[in-house]
């Protein structure tokens, strides 16, 4: 027994408009509305390698700096060596006194070095098999540099060192008696020449002797001890430009030193006071030789660290210098030595500027030139692979790990103490870092090989998921400062493209929403628009590609109160800027509002998201006012504004379809101004391209639906305009405007002017196409619009007239023929669904044709013959899901 209050189930049979509904539902497999991708915002590469780009924060180190002044920081740094002090000399100077005692004073970045005494330079011996030190008179006797090493020397020890009558002979041809210009040699010379002539004979003693170390076989550098490699590296101390020869010769001994230096316990003191000697060299090779032993030492520190990170920094700042990195350990070295180093300890962040730095260089190699470039090799080509790569290798070595762990430091400082200085200046650079190798090729490569066992890195490896999260904190602290906060935005645009990233980003949007806030209140006082502009673009990119994947990101962003505000109110600042700012980056006021739009849109394609933003103000006018301008400009990127805004007024009309909503006050509503927006589309539908016709045909389809929007396009001649879109060659604009058809046509008063305008036989040929075409969607649409014209006609033969009639059932009988158009295989399941809604077309005319085309008596219980108007809930633009990627 039915309990008492229940009401019985009914069962009805579906109407066409259901059914029809139901097909749409099976194709889109969604709710209708579509996704939007923009492009993403470029960075523009710098052509010379600096710390910074066009952006000029206060305070910032300098990109070029001398050697000489290694340091960063204002307090004076300990003398390394023992040695007596004396004033300072920016070159190298030697003066000679009465008592043959030679001063050489030279600028060091470990502090000022001085020598003074040194009457017995030791120099390595030729006779004796212990590696006994010979006695030489002082450095300004020295009148050539330390014997070359090559491959083509001998180094078998001779059994005499006097047994040669030709020796002074042989040393004066020798080919390293000319002069360089500003060599060490030369200013020995120079300063030499006013030394009396015992003194002279003296030097030409020991000239004869350093000659014969030159020109005869050599003890290998092997047998050496320390000592001996760092007296070999003091008669080169203040050295500037030098030939092929003496550089072989300083790296080989540099060679042999780091093989004795790494990881062992060493006298840092005079290692490094000798090397420090020879910063001013202009060879690239020598200084990275310089800095491959200083990070290869244990626990070097401080201004030690800096120094070494400078001379990276200075050597990879010339692309030109790239081999040399490929060739060498010191990407790991300084990703080593990068570990010990505290970004917000005092003396410490400048050590990370300049390595940061010089990893954002190391990282920019030009990939597809690496892999392309050979190299010739006793007279075979030796193509480099791509592991030699230096961003992979950097990555290999954890890189990306260490970055993250000084985000968190740098983020646990800023949120107590104002983030100003080197600190500030550091996670400058350590966000370009990031930004560099996450969008490197080779990184990329390696995403992609996640799951290839041939790769020894994948994505869990490597920690980059996580990086976003401590970057959208470290731009919430920088907050006053727009340069840092653009550059970690930059980084965060590149991320959000990386899938695993984008997803844990997206548990950050409403955050990413804040950060609108400055801009969105304070564009005077904080910065200009053309500053903001790079922010803005890349915040709305960013946020696009969380909101068109995650639905639980775009719940979240649209119930952050304070969020939405900020999007919205920054959306309307722009639109009412002129829309050729531009800023010295490129980013203009069109691309801002392309990347802001594409927000609304695909924060819309939820349901709840899209019914509440179309009630929002003042988002109606702004959307309004955008369209109304960027239609008028003839410019690609004005085009791609006008697609982006028709594509956010499709995903907000759809869901408009409350006839409840029209009565309530929502100003500056998509709502409050549906009449309007329907104008405006109706001009866009007449004159626009034909991309923007099929968009503006799409948002109309939703539009339609309502009373309102239906008599606010008529009435700006919009059926004429409709009729004429039908005849186009292109079928997205015809399917988009036959769903429009279909909603103008429930209302009685358009039938008249619809036949007026030869739309009945042109609907036809639209039918007859899509047929052939076996485009069974576009043929159920075809029909639904038969359908609604033909609702309230007491003789359908007269209202169609008798030849349309006599065609239309025709092509109906046709088109519902199976075994002829799918010859006996099973039917294709949309043809099914049109055939149910044009059989229902097909049975009302044969019925009115059977009784001599007289009234149909119906009754209410006859649901086919007296259906009710199918109104377009669906088809009208949201025939299929729409997703670009």
């Amino acid at each position: 027994m039915q309990n008492k209050g229940t009401v019985p189930k009914i069962v009805y049979r579906k109407t066409s408009a259901e059914i029809i509904k139901e097909a749409q539902n099976s194709l889109v497999s969604g709710n209708g509305a579509k996704l939007v991708s923009t492009k993403r915002p470029i960075t523009p590469n710098v052509n010379n390698r600096q710390l910074y780009g066009n952006s000029f924060p206060s305070g910032r180190p300098p990109s070029a700096f001398n050697l000489k002044y290694l340091q960063y920081e204002m307090r004076a740094l300990p003398c390394l060596e023992p040695i007596n002090q004396s004033p300072t000399g920016s070159e190298v100077q030697l003066n000679t006194n009465t008592n043959n005692t030679t001063i050489v004073q030279r600028s060091s970045s470990i502090g000022t070095i001085h020598e003074s005494g040194l009457k017995t330079t030791k120099l390595p011996a030729l006779q004796e098999p212990t590696n006994a030190i010979s006695s030489a008179t002082s450095l300004n006797e020295l009148r050539e540099p330390m014997p070359l090493y090559n491959k083509a020397t001998s180094l078998s020890l001779p059994p005499s060192r006097g047994g040669d009558p030709d020796h002074k002979q042989k040393n004066s041809q020798h080919p390293l008696k000319r002069k360089q210009p500003v060599s060490f040699d030369e200013t020995v010379t120079q300063n030499s020449s006013g030394s009396n002539n015992k003194n002279d004979g003296m030097l030409n003693k020991d000239l004869s002797k350093n000659r014969l170390i030159r020109s005869n076989d050599l003890n290998p550098l092997i047998q050496s001890s320390t000592d001996t490699l760092l007296d070999m590296l003091k008669a080169y101390a203040g050295i500037k430009e030098c030939s092929d020869e003496t550089q072989v010769h300083l790296n080989m001994i540099l060679l042999e030193l780091y093989s004795r230096v790494k990881g062992t316990q060493c006298n840092r003191s005079a290692i490094l006071g000798v090397l420090y000697g020879l910063v001013e060299c202009n060879s690239p090779k020598i200084l990275l030789a310089i800095a491959r032993i200083v990070l290869s030492m244990n626990n070097i520190s401080g201004s030690n660290l800096t120094g070494a990170c400078k001379l990276v920094f200075k050597v990879a700042r010339n692309e030109v210098n790239d081999s040399l990195f490929i060739d060498s350990d010191v990407p790991e070295l300084l990703v080593d030595a990068l570990g010990r180093v505290n970004p917000t300890a005092e003396g410490e962040p400048e050590a990370a500027i300049y390595g940061y730095g010089a990893i954002r260089f190391l990282a920019t190699a030009n990939l597809n030139t690496l892999n392309k470039k050979t190299e010739n090799v006793e007279g075979k080509t030796i193509k480099i692979s791509k592991h030699k790569s230096l961003a992979y290798r950097l990555v290999r070595h954890g890189i990306i790990q260490l970055m993250i762990v000084h985000l968190q430091i740098i983020n646990e400082y800023g949120s107590t103490n104002k983030l100003c200085g080197q600190p500030l200046h550091a996670l400058y650079q350590l966000s370009g870092a990031l930004r560099v190798l996450s969008g490197s090729p080779v990184f990329a490569q390696i995403i992609n090989m996640k799951h290839s066992r041939a790769s020894s890195i994948d994505e869990e490896d490597t920690h980059l998921e996580i990086a976003g999260k401590h970057l959208v904190r470290a731009a919430e602290i920088c907050m006053d400062e727009i340069e840092v906060q653009t550059n970690i935005i930059r980084t965060l645009s590149i991320l959000s493209e990386i899938e695993s990233c984008c997803e844990n980003m997206a548990v950050d949007a409403g955050r990413l929403g804040i950060l609108f806030g400055p801009i969105a209140y304070n564009y005077s006082s904080t910065c200009s628009p053309e500053k903001a502009l790079g922010v803005i673009s890349r915040l709305g990119y960013i946020l696009g590609n969380i909101h068109a994947k995650y639905d639980e990101a775009r719940l979240d962003f649209f119930n952050n109160d304070a969020a939405m505000e900020y999007l919205l109110n920054t959306l309307e600042f722009f639109s009412n800027q002129r829309f050729d700012i531009k800023n010295t980056n490129g980013d203009t006021v069109m691309d801002a509002l392309i990347k802001l739009i594409r927000v609304i849109a695909n924060m819309s394609v939820n349901a709840e998201v899209g019914y509440g933003l179309g009630l929002r103000h003042p988002l109606g006018v702004v959307l309004l006012n955008i369209l109304l301008e960027a239609k008028e400009i003839k410019t690609e990127e004005a085009l791609e504004l006008v697609l982006a805004t028709l594509a956010a007024l499709h995903n907000l009309s759809y869901y408009q379809y409350s006839t409840e909503d029209i009565n309530v006050n929502h100003p500056g509503s998509i709502i409050e101004r549906m009449r309007d927006i329907s104008a405006a589309l109706c001009q866009i539908l007449s004159t626009g391209p034909i991309t923007a016709k099929s968009e503006a045909a799409r948002v109309l389809g939703n539009l339609t639906r309502n009373s309102t929007a239906r008599q606010s396009f008529c009435t700006s001649n919009g059926l004429k305009i409709l009729v004429k879109c039908l005849q186009s060659d292109d079928t997205e604009l015809v399917t988009a405007s036959c769903g429009v058809l279909v909603n103008l046509l429930g209302d009685w008063e358009r039938r008249a002017s619809f036949k007026e305008l030869n739309g009945i036989k042109i609907l036809r040929g639209v039918l007859q196409n899509a047929a052939d075409n076996e485009d069974w969607l576009l043929a159920g649409m075809c029909c639904q619009a038969f359908w609604n014209f033909l609702i309230d006609s007491s003789n359908v033969v007269e209202t169609l007239g008798e030849c349309e009639s006599d065609l239309l059932g025709g092509d109906l009988a046709e088109y519902l023929d199976e075994e002829r158009i799918f010859q006996g295989n099973p039917p294709d399941q949309i043809w099914e669904q049109f055939a149910q809604v044009a059989t229902d077309l097909l049975e009302r005319l044969q019925s009115c044709m059977s009784i001599t085309n007289s009234p149909i008596n119906t009754s209410d219980d006859d649901e086919d013959l007296n259906p009710s108007p199918i109104k377009n809930d669906s088809w009208g633009g949201n025939y299929e899901k729409w997703v670009q990627d």
